[in-house]
């Protein structure tokens, strides 16, 4: 993981993000939990052989990144992915999370490779019985209404996601519940990373 400074963000985050998903964990040196988790991030971010990149953001530091990101406690993680916020937590984490956590941003599915020789008769019979066609068609008839709802609040929210953490935590929730499918799903990141930096 490189280290990134207020002047190195845009190149080293913001750009490479447009071609290669990116991992910001925010630390100080005082912070205990930090120097337990920075490690662990190292090494599930080293298993994707370059999938993913690492950085690492001192917050006492680069003043500048710390109230673009509105860090009220560290370690903060963000994933950048196309210029935009698509996922973050906070707090010492165990490896399990922060791998399921890199895996979504790769959008993979924890462990599938490794499962399918073990699982996939059954998941083979499921689709051929047409289970998963049919679950899958209500995403292609439009929008549901929760997600209608969702897009409305987050009109509400963007203008104020830079100053109030309470926002830019429900603005992530409400991209969730938008969905990775949806058509809109990445303007509203690109709009949130506008506002943020």
């Amino acid at each position: 993981m490189i280290d990134v400074t207020d002047e190195t963000f845009q190149a080293e985050v913001l750009e490479k993000s447009m071609t290669t998903p990116v991992i910001v964990d925010l630390w100080a040196e005082w912070c205990g939990p930090c120097k337990t988790l920075t490690p662990i991030l190292e090494k599930v971010i080293a298993a994707t052989n370059g999938q993913v990149v690492g950085v690492k953001v001192n917050v006492e530091e680069n003043p500048q990144l710390n109230e673009a990101f509105r860090v009220q406690s560290i370690p903060a993680v963000f994933a950048l992915s196309n210029g935009a916020i698509v996922d973050t937590f906070t707090g010492a984490q165990p490896e399990a999370v922060v791998t399921e956590f890199v895996n979504n941003l790769l959008g993979a599915t924890p462990g599938a490779p490794d499962d399918l020789p073990h699982g996939s008769p059954a998941e083979g019979s499921a689709a051929a019985a047409g289970a998963e066609p049919a679950q899958a068609e209500p995403e292609e008839v439009g929008p549901t209404p929760e997600q209608d709802a969702a897009e409305v609040r987050m009109a509400e929210l963007l203008p104020t996601v830079k100053t109030k953490d309470e926002a830019r935590v429900e603005f992530l929730e409400l991209l969730e519940v938008l969905g990775a499918s949806h058509e809109n799903t990445a303007d509203w990141r690109k709009k949130l990373s506008s506002q943020l930096f």
